[in-house]
């Protein structure tokens, strides 16, 4: 399943409530991306209560999700990042358990994670690249494993130096992830309630890139590996 993430429904959203009560803010669109893994997660980890849940944070940077996942959940999370190619970091972060290319080097978890997610992350990477990520994200799952990731989605593809990202289109999305849309995927329409300024969105977005005109949205993709 892919959608895009509403700005009207995240901003009634229980999760993202409990976001706020925590602290947790993030870059411009991150109230977006967090409150969808949140509960992603949270009604995973509910259905799967009995086992202790195997979860990687792929490009998991200086997450502030990440922690507060591991608190609210009660759950460990290892944190997956590299040091090089686009949107580097220059030093290890404590939430980095392994720097490593995950799409090259991932030699650890073949068939024994519970959930892979990637908050807005997998879009610093080309196409063929992003591919690779999702295909060794599945190896590393389970059966009945949970793929989670959120992305930049805009009318055409293209690499948006503004954030070091490839912001996707419909058919791209849909190609790399191998998943239908669910519910609108007008561009436009959705554009409309970021400048409603849910969630403080269209001013947090002005203030970053200094312009009035959305370049991207986000969009989300859910996955269970199959047996």
């Amino acid at each position: 399943m892919i959608e895009l993430i509403s700005p009207r429904k995240i901003a009634k959203s229980p999760y993202r409530q409990k976001l706020l009560e925590a602290g947790i803010k993030g870059g411009w669109n991150y109230a977006l991306d967090h409150a969808w893994l949140f509960e992603q997660i949270d009604q995973y980890v509910k259905a799967n209560d009995e086992k202790w849940l195997i979860t990687l944070d792929v490009g998991c940077g200086r997450s502030m999700l990440h922690t507060f996942l591991e608190d609210e959940l009660h759950m460990g999370i290892i944190g997956v990042d590299r040091i090089f190619g686009k949107c580097p970091f220059k030093q290890r972060d404590k939430r980095m358990d392994l720097c490593i290319d995950f799409s090259n080097d991932n030699k650890f978890f073949n068939g024994t994670a519970d959930i892979v997610y990637w908050c807005s992350s997998i879009e610093h990477n080309t196409i063929p690249d992003m591919k690779k990520c999702l295909e060794v994200s599945m190896e590393a799952l389970k059966p009945g494993g949970l793929f989670l990731a959120t992305f930049s989605y805009s009318p055409t593809t293209y690499y948006f130096e503004a954030s070091q990202a490839t912001n996707l289109c419909k058919e791209d999305a849909q190609e790399i992830f191998q998943e239908q849309w669910q519910g609108p995927t007008d561009y436009y329409e959705m554009a409309e309630q970021y400048k409603e300024n849910h969630c403080d969105l269209f001013d947090r977005y002005k203030k970053r890139y200094e312009k009035e005109e959305i370049d991207f949205i986000v969009g989300a993709v859910k996955k269970i590996k199959q047996s």
